[in-house]
């Protein structure tokens, strides 16, 4: 006998129930993300104050010489169907592209990157397929690779991957500039280290790695740093999954920065000599009152 889909669907609706519609075993799916474009010919976002990203405050003034006097927001200018082959500027010392872009070592050459990071999948670095190694070889610029299995794992990558970024331009510049930062005119002056960040497409993993660094470092939400890259990078596309992998990093960041903030605005309670000593005086004649009550009691038998 021959079961119809409707009666597949509703075998399990209790007895005397109505069912109102079709319905599934599966968990209900996240809402959709909905990202409006930026309206206008050469419309942008404007990027608020770099806030630095370092252990130290030496790496942290470091960071934020790399990016003073450096456009953070760069006008979109008329998109072609074949500029989704190279790579382009996100921000002044930070790029986003494909693979292919990542080989191509006169482009490279010419906009003065500096080092070469892979966002690959883990499958793929074992076959050794996707690498920006041989071409920073032959420039002589540093090559780094972060590497997942899927996109749940980049919300662990994420702060890796930031960390490489500022790691990089925080050694270039001392190796630039070993006076330090002393004087700022040799800095903006100067030449900066960049970075091109990229993965197969340049589309999906790669961007939302820039997406994440722009939301970790300039503070800027979710829908805005996805506009932000896309803005630059039209091509850029990121599924719903994808999204929800970003929202999720943009909620522990907002954590992160709650409780720091806490902490920076929790009073410091001190207690002070007198105090202390008051409470040492007390505890000194509780003692003695016990002394006094037994005192003389040589048997004490609190049970017959």
């Amino acid at each position: 006998m021959s079961v119809s889909t409707s009666d597949s669907i509703f075998s399990t609706v209790p007895h005397g129930a109505t069912p109102t519609g079709a319905f599934s075993r599966r968990p209900p799916s996240p809402p959709h993300i909905h990202i409006p474009p930026v309206h206008g010919y050469g419309a942008h976002i404007v990027l608020s104050e770099y806030r630095g990203h370092g252990g130290k405050q030496e790496e942290q003034e470091i960071l934020k010489a790399i990016t003073r006097g450096q456009h953070v927001s760069v006008e979109r200018s008329e998109w072609k169907y074949e500029m989704r082959r190279k790579f382009q500027p996100i921000l002044s010392f930070l790029y986003l592209g494909p693979s292919s872009a990542a080989r191509d070592i006169d482009a490279l050459r010419k906009e003065g990157i500096t080092m070469l990071l892979v966002i690959r999948d883990t499958m793929t670095a074992q076959a050794r397929i996707l690498s920006g190694a041989k071409v920073a070889e032959q420039l002589g610029v540093e090559a780094g690779a972060i590497d997942v299995s899927g996109n749940m794992e980049l919300i662990a990558a994420f702060p890796r991957a930031i960390s490489s970024i500022n790691d990089h331009l925080i050694q270039v510049f001392r190796q630039r500039y070993p006076q330090g930062i002393s004087n700022s005119t040799d800095v903006l002056e100067g030449p900066i280290p960049k970075v091109l960040v990229f993965c197969e497409s340049g589309n999906e993993r790669s961007a939302a790695v820039v997406v994440a660094y722009i939301m970790a470092t300039y503070e800027l939400g979710l829908v805005e740093a996805i506009q932000y890259v896309q803005n630059q990078r039209f091509c850029v596309a990121f599924d719903d999954e994808m999204k929800h992998t970003l929202l999720n990093y943009h909620q522990l960041l907002e954590a992160k920065r709650s409780v720091s903030e806490a902490r920076q605005a929790a009073p410091v309670t001190i207690k002070s000599k007198r105090r202390h000593e008051d409470e040492e005086t007390d505890i000194d004649m509780d003692h003695q009152d016990d002394i006094d009550r037994f005192l003389g009691r040589s048997k004490f038998a609190p049970f017959q």
